[in-house]
């Protein structure tokens, strides 16, 4: 039984990260007709695969993956701009209790291991992802937040921008800030040195982490 248990969380968990990387770097280069329909499915994938990679899977948390299921769904097919915010917003509230169970994993695991590993490079894709809702739709209401061209697609909301405000964001989270979209008004600037500095500490910490549980292990396998 703990070991179906286990290989279920590791498919879960191999599963989201595939989602991740499919939402990260395909789904910005297709087209918007298919960015509207392939997003919708992604994102499934991303919550069911997100709750069933946890350690300990409590009905709040799968509640609000249901919740947010529904509403990307409502939100894509009938393109009520109100559900749409729902959506965007119940997304970020799901993605960042996800993020930070997966850094209170990896804290906690006693070993370094495959998995350990696995949640830690999701757990930074998905804070990439959260950031880059923000900015999509900061994009989408306020055009004159960054040098963009503002996109002449309104029919497809702010899925126009999901290029831009993914590149920019992850850009903007490894601090490699090439500077061809640049934050114009004062909050977008605050809002990019709040994804910059979280980046940098998530990387720091994460890596100190997996660094002295391994010299951990090293040590008592030695003395062992």
């Amino acid at each position: 039984m703990q070991r179906s248990y286990f290989q279920m969380r590791t498919i879960a968990g191999f599963t989201l990260l595939l989602a991740l990387l499919f939402a990260v770097f395909i789904l910005p280069v297709l087209s918007f007709e298919w960015q509207g329909k392939t997003s919708l499915i992604v994102y499934t994938i991303l919550y069911f695969s997100a709750f069933f990679s946890l350690e300990k899977r409590k009905r709040s948390i799968l509640l609000l993956s249901i919740f947010a299921f529904f509403t990307e769904w409502f939100a894509g097919i009938f393109s009520i701009w109100a559900m749409a915010t729902v959506s965007k917003t119940l997304n970020v509230i799901f993605f960042l209790i996800i993020v930070v169970t997966l850094v209170y994993q990896v804290s906690t695991a006693r070993k370094v291991t495959m998995e350990v590993i696995l949640g830690a490079i999701i757990g930074y894709l998905m804070l990439g992802l959260v950031y880059s809702i923000f900015v999509a739709f900061i994009m989408q209401e306020d055009p004159g937040a960054y040098n963009i061209t503002q996109n002449l697609q309104p029919d497809f909301g702010s899925i126009t921008h999901l290029g831009e405000s993914i590149y920019f964001t992850f850009i903007t989270l490894t601090t490699a800030g090439y500077g061809d979209i640049l934050p114009i008004k004062p909050y977008t600037r605050s809002f990019s040195v709040l994804i910059s500095v979280s980046g940098q500490l998530y990387i720091a910490i994460i890596i100190a982490l997996l660094v002295g549980k391994f010299a951990s292990d090293s040590d008592n396998a030695k003395s062992g």
